[in-house]
């Protein structure tokens, strides 16, 4: 999904430091009095775990984020604020995030066994037939249809995973528009064998096949065949609700993600629109020090490059390591200007955004993003305001034309078919269909699942 609103507020510089005093506590009767009171606490908590109640969804495992709101809680998430009572989110450098000692259990020898394009098909297709629209808001009441989540959560039960892997964190927001939302974020916690965790999420809302029933598809054929696995690092696979209407799910979900929550997360997938662009992509990082549309618009080398791009090199490496062709900026910077034009389909292949400051997008040269960054679009977003990096996996257009100078070259267009959607524009239309895939790209869905399901594997069962 791609905003064409206000994009976001400006972000505070990220600070790491360590909260934790080096002063030693010379009292041993302070000592013992501390360590009495989290024996108590201890006991106090096992207890309330041992008298959860049979049949009812565990809540969330990030600072109980699946808890009833409270009205404090309501009117903090409305103003930004973190309602845990944490305040400030102040990541910590974790030494988990030295991707270049990470290797996957995936590689191409075992590929196929990783690949869950059939299951993702079928996913996809039962989406749109039977909910080609998902959480519509009612506008009187801010009440989400609750329809599809709770088929999710239903779906989630029969791979056979424990209630206790299964949450759900309920939210009231206000969305662009200024009314008031009610949503719920749908999570599945799938726990590994060490300290850490990796993030994927996809949002659920919305009225499309390609926006996001593909991503909604891709996670849970990956989920259903995972429930056997133990990875390394935990993953939480997130649904997130009203994506759509201002990143309400993913807003919520990070805000209520803990110091101690935010340094053990190694990085945020996000999957979103992976099935009518021409091109495969790949994204990760912010520019300078505000992930906002104005610190676009002056250049200062040096300071508003791309920074925390981490994630997507990692991911592009994996890629590479399983034997897809990649191509990365240095790659796709200065395409345009040498050829007169876009390169041609290749939809074996991975791209990313090939716009530079250097080289910008024809026309939109002032909203340009350099590469591999992205602008504030989706989910994404909140993580890495807080420092988590990201890798965003969508399927686009970057050198398509479009309808109006305002989308050219943007990556909103996804086909240099100019008849098909609007002038190549399918992603929040009504030509987001099924009907629209199997018309003019019935084999589309197939290859993408058979890039991005693989990759989306080897980047969840890391060691």
């Amino acid at each position: 999904m791609r905003l064409e609103t206000k994009w976001l507020k400006k972000r505070n510089r990220v600070i790491h430091f360590d909260i934790r005093s080096n002063e030693k506590v010379k009292n041993k009767y302070t000592l013992l009095f501390i360590l009495c009171i989290c024996i108590v606490l201890g006991l106090a908590g096992c207890t309330g775990a041992q008298n959860s109640k049979e049949g009812e969804l565990s809540p969330s495992p990030t600072s109980d984020p699946g808890k009833e709101m409270t009205k404090e809680d309501t009117d903090k998430d409305l103003k930004g604020e973190d309602s845990s009572g944490s305040g400030e989110k102040i990541p910590e450098t974790s030494d988990k995030r030295d991707f270049s000692k990470l290797n996957s259990i995936v590689t191409q020898s075992n590929l196929s066994e990783y690949d869950f394009t059939d299951k993702a098909l079928e996913y996809l297709t039962f989406i749109g037939k039977n909910y080609p629209e998902r959480s519509v808001v009612d506008a009187e009441t801010g009440k989400a249809d609750e329809k599809f989540g709770d088929w999710l959560i239903e779906e989630l039960k029969s791979y056979g995973y424990g209630k206790e892997q299964i949450s759900e964190q309920r939210f009231t927001r206000k969305a662009n528009s200024g009314n008031m939302v009610q949503g719920r974020n749908i999570i599945l916690t799938v726990p590994g064998t060490e300290e850490g965790q990796i993030i994927v999420g996809a949002h659920y809302d919305g009225d499309g096949v390609g926006d996001n029933g593909s991503g909604i598809a891709l996670l849970l054929a990956t989920a259903e065949s995972f429930v056997n696995v133990k990875p390394q690092y935990t993953i939480q696979f997130i649904f997130f609700d009203h994506e759509e209407i201002g990143f309400l799910g993913s807003r919520n979900y990070a805000n209520k993600m803990s110091d101690e929550d935010v340094s053990k997360t190694l990085y945020m997938i996000n999957v979103d629109a992976i099935l009518f662009g021409d091109f495969c992509n790949i994204y990760g990082g912010v520019t300078g020090d505000e992930y906002d549309i104005d610190s676009y618009i002056e250049h200062d080398p040096g300071v508003d490059d791309p920074i925390c791009t981490e994630g997507y090199f990692f991911a592009a490496d994996m890629a590479e390591k399983l034997g897809f062709k990649v191509y990365r900026p240095k790659d796709l910077d200065g395409y345009y200007v040498a050829n007169g034009h876009g390169m041609e389909l290749q939809e074996d292949a991975f791209f990313t955004n090939p716009w530079t400051y250097e080289n910008p997008a024809p026309g939109n040269s002032d909203i340009t993003v350099p590469s591999p960054a992205i602008l504030g679009v989706s989910d994404q977003v909140p993580f890495a305001e807080l420092g988590i990096p990201y890798i965003y996996f969508e399927a686009t257009n970057w050198w398509a034309k479009g309808p109006i100078i305002e989308y050219a070259y943007t990556g909103y267009c996804e086909t240099y078919d100019e008849n098909v959607g609007k002038m190549g524009m399918i992603m929040n239309t009504e030509f987001d269909t099924l009907e629209t895939m199997q018309k003019y790209f019935p084999d589309r869905a197939e290859k993408h699942f058979r890039l991005y399901s693989p990759l989306l594997s080897a980047l969840l069962l890391v060691k």
